[in-house]
Formats: C-alpha cells, sequence, structure tokens
C-alpha cells in the first residue's frame, strides 16, 4: 500500500502539488506598504484632531476679543465724543490681550499652552449680509475680529508626526482661523434666571435720547460734558416732567419710598418684582398674549438719598418713556394721571404719575451732584437677565441708530 500510494503521488499533476513557504516571502512583501498605510492613517488622525483643538483655540481667542469691541463701539460712535484714536486703540489693545490670554488656556499638536501673535491679529467690520471687509480698507470701528492659531515655525512649532518620518516627513504645518462679531438686540423684557436685572428705576424722554444720539446735545440744546470733555446727558431731575415728579419709576408698580428705590438702584430687580410687573402685564407675560400695558407708575417727590446711592462708572438699563404730548413748550406734556391710552388725559401729578414706557437704553453713570442731579453716558451692556427681541438682532453698527445693548459674540468665520 505504501509505495503504491508513494507512486499515486508521484504520479500527481504538478499544478495540484502543494507549495510550501509560499506565503511568507508574500507577506514579507506587503507588509512595508502595509505598514505605512497604518502609519499614514495614525499621523493623519493626529493632524485632523490637532486641526479641532486649534481651531477651537481660534473660537476661543476670537470670542473673547470681541467681547472687548463693546464699550469702545459705544464709545467711539456717540456724537460729539472726542478722542477717537484713543478710544479705537484702546479697544483694540483690550481685544488682542483676551484674545491672546484665551489662546494660551488652550492646548493643540502637544503644545500645552499655546502663543498668539499680534500679528495674527486682525480687526474689520462685518455687514449685515455677513460680508467682511479688513481694516484698514474699513476706517471705521470695528466690529470683528479676526484670529489666526498656527503650529507651524512662527507660532507655537510645526506639528510633530509619529510615523512619517519613516518616509521623510518629520513634521507639518496646520492653522486655523475664526472671527468674532459683536451684535446689538433691544431689550423687552427680563428673566430672573440669570440674577437681577440692572434696571434704573429712573426715566428719561425718549425724544430726548433720540435727539442726544444723533448731536450730543441734550434737550435744552446744550453739549454737557464730563472732566474729559466727553458729551453727556442729564438724566435726573428729568426736565418737563409735572409738578411732584422728576423721572422717578416704580419698578413693582406699586412702591414709591426712597428704601425701595435704594435697594433697586443697589441691587437691581429681583424675581419678586419681575413676577409682578409680568402679571400686570408691564412687561410681556410668558405664554400670555394680552396686549402689554406700557403705563408704568411713577415715583413722586425728589429723593436726594437715592441719589447718594449712584455710584459713578455703574452700568444701567435705563427705561425711556414716550410723552404724552411731544410738542416743545408749554403743551408738552410727559405723562398721564391714569393707565390706558394716554391721548386726552391730564397730566400725571405726585403719586398719580404713569409713564408711557417704550423701550431700554444701556448707561452708565457719568457725574452725580448728591444734592441735585445725576447724568448719564451710553455704555455698552450685556446681561443674562436681558430678553432680546430677535427680529432686531444685527452686527454693531448695521442698524440706523446706535444701539447700546449687546447679545453674545458670534463666530461669522
Amino acid at each position: 500500500m505504501t509505495h503504491s500510494a508513494n507512486r499515486s503521488e508521484s504520479r500527481r499533476p504538478a499544478r495540484h502539488r502543494r507549495r510550501r513557504g509560499a506565503v511568507t516571502p508574500l507577506v514579507a512583501l506587503m507588509l512595508v506598504p502595509f505598514t505605512g498605510m497604518v502609519a499614514f492613517a495614525l499621523d493623519i488622525a493626529w493632524i485632523v484632531q490637532s486641526r479641532s483643538d486649534l481651531q477651537s483655540a481660534a473660537d476661543a481667542a476670537a470670542l473673547a476679543g470681541a467681547e472687548q469691541l463693546m464699550n469702545g463701539f459705544v464709545q467711539y460712535n456717540t456724537p460729539s465724543q472726542t478722542g477717537l484714536a484713543t478710544i479705537l486703540s484702546t479697544a483694540e489693545t483690550s481685544a488682542k490681550t483676551y484674545a491672546k490670554n484665551f489662546a494660551s488656556y488652550n492646548t493643540a499638536g502637544g503644545v500645552s499652552s499655546l502663543t498668539l501673535k499680534d500679528a495674527d491679529i486682525e480687526f474689520g467690520f462685518t455687514d449685515a449680509s455677513k460680508n467682511y471687509t479688513a481694516a484698514p480698507t474699513y476706517a471705521g470701528f470695528p466690529n470683528t475680529i479676526k484670529v489666526t492659531m498656527r503650529l507651524d515655525s512662527s507660532a507655537n512649532g510645526a506639528l510633530k508626526l509619529f510615523f512619517a518620518p519613516i518616509f521623510g516627513m518629520t513634521s507639518t504645518n496646520v492653522r486655523a482661523t475664526a472671527a468674532a462679531t459683536i451684535y446689538t438686540a433691544n431689550v423687552n423684557d427680563f428673566t430672573s434666571s440669570g440674577g437681577n436685572a440692572p434696571v434704573l428705576p429712573m426715566t428719561l424722554d425718549m425724544n430726548a435720547w433720540n435727539t442726544f444720539i444723533s448731536n450730543g446735545k441734550s434737550s435744552d440744546g446744550t453739549t454737557h460734558t464730563d472732566s474729559n470733555g466727553a458729551p453727556q446727558l442729564e438724566v435726573y431731575p428729568s426736565p418737563g416732567l409735572a409738578s411732584g415728579n422728576f423721572g422717578m419709576l416704580s419698578l413693582d408698580d406699586s412702591s414709591n419710598s426712597a428704601s425701595a428705590i435704594s435697594g433697586w438702584i443697589g441691587s437691581g430687580v429681583g424675581a419678586s418684582d419681575l413676577s409682578t410687573l409680568h402679571s400686570n402685564h408691564l412687561l410681556p407675560a410668558p405664554g400670555v398674549t394680552a396686549t402689554v400695558n406700557t403705563e408704568w407708575k411713577g415715583a413722586p417727590g425728589f429723593k436726594a438719598s437715592d441719589l447718594n446711592d449712584l455710584t459713578v462708572g455703574t452700568s444701567f438699563l435705563m427705561p425711556l418713556f414716550e410723552p404724552v404730548v411731544s410738542t416743545s413748550g408749554a403743551s408738552y406734556q410727559a405723562t398721564a394721571d391714569s393707565t390706558g391710552p394716554a391721548a386726552g388725559k391730564s397730566a400725571g401729578h405726585g403719586s398719580n404719575t404713569y409713564y408711557d414706557i417704550v423701550g431700554f437704553v444701556a448707561v452708565q453713570i457719568s457725574q452725580v451732584d448728591k444734592s441735585s442731579d445725576a447724568y448719564v453716558q451710553p455704555a455698552a451692556m450685556i446681561s443674562p437677565t436681558f430678553v432680546y427681541d430677535l427680529s432686531t438682532v444685527a452686527p454693531a453698527g448695521t442698524t440706523s441708530s446706535l444701539t447700546t445693548t449687546f447679545t453674545t459674540p458670534k463666530l461669522t468665520q
């Protein structure tokens, strides 16, 4: 049997015989390109991850820098403002500092604290259609900061690769760019979830405000300035009001004591008072379709003690009222003596005074005479308590008039 089997095996055609050891050299041959593919995939993943981390750093830097443009934007665009070059320089320097600081809080490509160079920071203007124009082509105050983060020889070092050196490539350059723009919007409500609302319990004629932001003049036709020559607006006592009123507001629709007003100045409007304003439809109540009643109760009397609570440099949201009769002179009527449609009603006196509140603007206390008056200047303001009219959200500087209330900056590139 054995010899027969051997003869059978020897007679088997060559193509059917086993070819021992043929796979080994094939595997060895394929191992080099396979290793290269694995190495290439790992390095590509490393590049993609580093690029993503670098983009996050660019986004954070741009957003942080953009916030620093808000105050300068308002100051620069206030009529009759002096020192425009200084305002611009100060704002851009602050924006650069914040952008670089926030870049350094980030890691990418094995670099634990990223460097953002001044040369990789630029400013410009983004219009309502999101078209961007860089300075110096755009010569006004910028509403956008654009940053470029790098992993190359100029900043942070080129990204080192793990396996590519086998093929003669030790590193590669990676970059990421981000631009952030400041946006304005009108405030029409408040929420208590972000804390107390910083509303000033004083009101001003909307026409006086509009005049001021158009030409820098107060309602008396003159330009009042602070110690630095910057224009300011008298808000207390508010001019032209009925007897017994100086422009104070009750921010809970009932209290008018000096202590209540002092509390609103020092601490803002809390959840309980906001709830009352919503319930009485002085603010739009969530989920309620009832028409907002814009007649807010005035607080009578001159309260010098409340002037003492005002601190120069403190920012507030100031309510604006629409007068019953806006004609200047003897026929001017600022307030009504009761709520409801104001036309035809008598002017309010004392505790029977109602202001038709139509909007809110951000201001900063610029001067206080503890015995007689207070002045404000437009100021940029953003707060977690603000509820915005979404139809008014726009890049700063693209609306017809100066808006002083801002939303959070947005990434626009």
